[in-house]
């Protein structure tokens, strides 16, 4: 028998009895004992301790003493992402019906103004997941790019976070208007509001200056489009790029370790649960359209494994 095939399989299972039986959340508002546990959800008081054990053996609850409490992950896991509406641990039980079906639990990349209202509530929660991150990539940027433009920018983390480590760069932030709030909520927090403006609108057809740009960032933005949506946008945008600048793609491109693979697979299914039409894209796929758009010397930036297999390419004008 494979132990670490059982351990997979055990794992899954302690997670979705958790969770259906109402002890995930019940977690995010102990501490109790077990026993409490037990009677508050109508469980069997000594599976409800061994699944408990098993959960801060998971780093999903912690223990002191007889009380069981959820663990600083979870609690930072279970708070609201933005305004979805449903909670965020009933994502996952929707494969399932996935995998029936096809049908996503949710759709994020429909029509612009569903695309604009979902985003605008969850684009503050991507910041916090990706903030250290985008620290780390702004770090492997050698030379300062005078004025950035961020299409899709959401919050801005990717290119603020090159406005913090470069205090002479400038940073346009392209998106809808409702989601542009964030950017700027972020850049005044930042302090870097004065090193800042916005372009309002639709990515795919506000206007942009040609050649204006040091560097062009689109950051975990292709992955809502179909292939020949995705080269068009980058064909797009490379006209944007000044002599000399450079486009800098960030998006689930991490891979060549077995953990990589693993969180590049995960985050695949976890796009096609809320997006119809949604896919991760290749790296030799975004590096083909990026030289059928005119760029050159593809370079690979190599980040820290993280939730997304976020990697980044960087291409030149």
């Amino acid at each position: 028998m494979n132990a670490e095939m059982m351990d997979l399989f055990a794992t899954g299972a302690v997670l979705t009895a958790a969770r259906d039986a109402g002890l995930v959340r019940a977690l995010a508002s102990g501490p109790l004992t077990a026993q409490a546990y037990a009677e508050k959800l109508g469980t069997d008081p000594r599976a409800t301790r061994l699944v408990l054990e098993a959960l801060v053996a998971l780093d999903v609850a912690s223990r002191n003493g007889d009380f069981y409490d959820a663990s600083p992950k979870l609690r930072d896991f279970l708070q609201p992402m933005g305004q979805m509406p449903f909670p965020v641990e009933n994502f996952w039980s929707h494969v399932p019906g996935f995998l029936r079906t096809g049908e996503p639990f949710t759709r994020m990349d429909a029509s612009p103004a569903q695309r604009e209202e979902s985003y605008r509530g969850t684009v503050s929660m991507l910041a916090r997941m990706f903030e250290g991150t985008a620290r780390e990539l702004a770090s492997k940027i050698e030379k300062a790019p005078a004025r950035v433009l961020d299409v899709g920018c959401g919050s801005g983390v990717w290119s603020l976070a090159i406005a913090e480590r470069f205090p002479e760069s400038h940073v346009t932030g392209l998106d809808f208007p409702a989601v542009l709030e964030s950017f700027t909520t972020r850049a005044e927090a930042l302090g870097v509001a004065n090193r800042t403006a916005t372009i309002p609108g639709n990515m795919h057809d506000a206007p942009l200056p040609s050649g204006a740009f040091d560097m062009v960032v689109i950051a975990n933005v292709l992955r809502l489009e179909t292939p020949d949506r995705a080269a068009a946008l980058l064909a797009r945008l490379a006209t944007a790029v000044a002599p000399g600048g450079a486009l800098l793609v960030v998006d689930a491109l991490a891979g060549g370790t077995p953990e990589r693979e693993r969180a590049r697979a995960l985050y695949a299914l976890n796009l096609a649960l809320r997006t119809q039409q949604g896919r991760v894209h290749s790296p030799a796929e975004i590096t083909g359209w990026l030289e059928t758009a005119g760029l050159h010397g593809v370079q690979s930036i190599d980040l820290d494994v993280t939730a997304g297999a976020v990697g980044a390419l960087l291409a030149r004008r």
